[in-house]
């Protein structure tokens, strides 16, 4: 079991520097933040579809609570930097069930048709997201923002 945990770890932590390594946000641009014209194709109802589709319920202690992944968007619609913060459904930091996050990371990386968000010009700028995952018994309940 340790050995598992150690190698689940070590292939997180290969997985994100090699996302690091390969991301960048564009150059000249400001910093990213929140735009409300990023758009993914499909709108949200293609991310909901996505997440509900394709996780899997664990059914492992430390399975209820709040996942929250934040990531940038560059430019051409790439995403990166992605942090994970886990939380009590009273929103008290907790630790939240390996698997499940793993397997939030995992398809919040695999959202590929991002729009990139535009600046007053009109011209694609870095931008930010964040998904906060309701998980209730291991099953994936909610999926916010809307």
């Amino acid at each position: 079991m340790k050995i598992s945990i150690k190698l689940f770890l070590f292939c997180l932590l290969l997985s994100c520097s090699s996302n690091i390594s390969k991301f960048k946000l564009c150059a000249g641009k400001k910093r990213p933040y929140y735009y409300p014209t990023l758009e993914y194709k499909g709108d949200f109802y293609e991310i909901k579809r996505h997440f509900l589709n394709n996780y899997k319920t664990v059914q492992l202690p430390n399975n209820n609570g709040i996942v929250k992944i934040i990531f940038h968007i560059n430019c051409k619609g790439e995403t990166g930097n992605f942090s994970i913060d886990t939380y009590s459904l009273d929103y008290k930091k907790i630790p939240i069930n390996k698997e499940i996050i793993k397997q939030l990371l995992y398809l919040a990386k695999g959202l590929k048709d991002w729009i990139p968000a535009r600046n007053e010009e009109g011209e694609n700028i870095n931008s930010h997201k964040f998904f906060a995952f309701k998980i209730i018994k291991g099953d994936l309940i909610d999926i916010l923002p809307k």
